[in-house]
């Protein structure tokens, strides 16, 4: 059975130890950018449900009224539809 010797097994060795470093290290990174990912994402939507993530319209409704409108809509009685 051949094997390697001492200075292949040391090369060897040295290329595994540096793919592993570089391994740890992408590993790090992407631990740091999917926690800036939950960051930004929290911070978009709490802009975006207080209503900063575009120019308001000041004729547009406010949510209060609308969904009080939408509820007042759906418990109104609906006229029955005859069928032809």
């Amino acid at each position: 059975m051949p094997f390697c010797s001492p200075s292949e097994q040391a090369e060897i060795i040295r290329i595994l130890d540096a793919r592993l470093e570089a391994a740890a290290r992408l590993d790090a990174e992407i631990d740091a950018a999917l926690t800036r990912a939950e960051a930004m994402r929290q911070s978009i939507l709490k802009q975006a449900f207080s209503g900063r993530l575009v120019p308001q319209d000041p004729t547009d409704e406010h949510a209060t009224a609308l969904l009080a409108r939408i509820k007042a809509e759906r418990a109104a009685p609906r006229p029955r539809q005859t069928q032809a």
